[in-house]
């Protein structure tokens, strides 16, 4: 029998606590996407924390990693008594922070890298994950009267890949200047993919920093979840937009080129509210410790490669990492 690793048997025990957990949210209740009162009240959550009669709209933004904490914090409020909307998996940036300001959404999960360059514009990262962070909470604050809560304990940031086995010169790639300099000595093999608000976004700030140039016949938009596909097999493209904490990286055999420079910002993922509802609701802080606290980099990667890999639903996803946590209970007598 095949030797299993720590990493297997904890994607294994995560899987299979989803499996029990869908079964309970299908036969508990009216609801087929939320667990029972019964398993809420069991946990950490609804010990600690008292936030009934607290009614706030959960938002997030559609790609795999942003629906599942959307979730986790979904059901987390819920477990601390609180009322909770549903407006997880939103189009975009641009759009769940406008929901936030506008009050449409009250809570989501944001990037403290993305808050720097599109929220405050600043056109230089700070080096060092927790000064970004901080940087980014005190003048978000003081600008736009949004909190940053406690931030989560992984980071997820933009990164440029290509299949480890890239052949002919692309193969030779390792490094965001070795892009470059292939981008130059070989244009017509200058093949990226990327999704909209990459290309929209950071491309152009990319090629300045490094001066690399994807000629735009070359440049392909598509849906994330296609930029690690397509570049795994070399078709459309060579290179390829990818997130540092998604576990395809791994499944699909790609190697992240290092940024040498230091360009893409650091993105430590956070919970972020308007002002008011943090001063409404001061135990909000401490239920986003714990919650961060509880998400390290190699756990995020793991609930990501539950959906994207095993095809478990986000909120299956969201549902283990809760209760294994002990968040939440897993009583299955309902």
């Amino acid at each position: 029998m095949p030797r299993s690793t720590p990493r297997a048997a904890r994607r294994r025990a995560l899987a299979a606590t989803a499996l029990v957990l869908a079964t309970l949210t299908t036969a508990c209740g009216p609801s087929a996407t939320g667990p029972s009162a019964t398993q809420l009240q069991q946990g950490s959550l609804a010990r600690d924390f008292d936030l009934n009669g607290v009614r706030l709209t959960v938002g997030s933004k559609e790609f795999t990693e942003q629906q599942i904490l959307g979730k986790i914090l979904l059901y987390a409020l819920r477990a601390a008594g609180a009322r909770t909307t549903d407006q997880t998996g939103l189009n975009g940036t641009n759009v769940v922070r406008q929901a936030l300001k506008q009050g449409q959404v009250d809570i989501y999960w944001e990037y403290s890298g993305t808050g720097w360059t599109q929220f405050l514009q600043h056109d230089k990262p700070i080096r060092g994950a927790q000064r970004q962070f901080r940087a980014t909470a005190r003048e978000d604050h003081a600008k736009n009267g949004v909190t940053w809560l406690a931030p989560a304990r992984f980071g997820n940031q933009y990164a440029l890949a290509r299949a480890k086995d890239a052949s002919g010169a692309a193969g030779e790639v390792h490094t965001l200047s070795d892009l470059a300099e292939f981008t130059r000595n070989h244009p017509e093999q200058a093949t990226l993919c990327g999704a909209s608000e990459f290309l929209d976004r950071e491309l152009r700030s990319f090629q300045k920093t490094y001066d690399a140039r994807f000629p735009p016949e070359l440049t392909y938009q598509n849906a994330l979840a296609l930029n690690y596909v397509n570049v795994a097999k070399a078709s459309p493209c060579r290179f390829a937009e990818v997130f540092t904490s998604d576990a395809r990286i791994t499944s699909l055999d790609l190697e992240v080129l290092d940024d040498d420079r230091g360009h893409f910002t650091t993105e430590l993922a956070a919970v972020t509210v308007r002002d008011e509802t943090a001063a409404d609701h001061p135990q909000l802080k401490a239920l986003a410790e714990k919650l961060g606290d509880a998400l390290t980099e190699e756990r995020m990667i793991e609930l990501n490669g539950m959906v994207d890999l095993e095809g478990h639903t986000p909120d299956e996803a969201a549902l283990a990492f809760l209760s294994e946590r002990g968040f939440i209970g897993t009583d299955t007598s309902a």
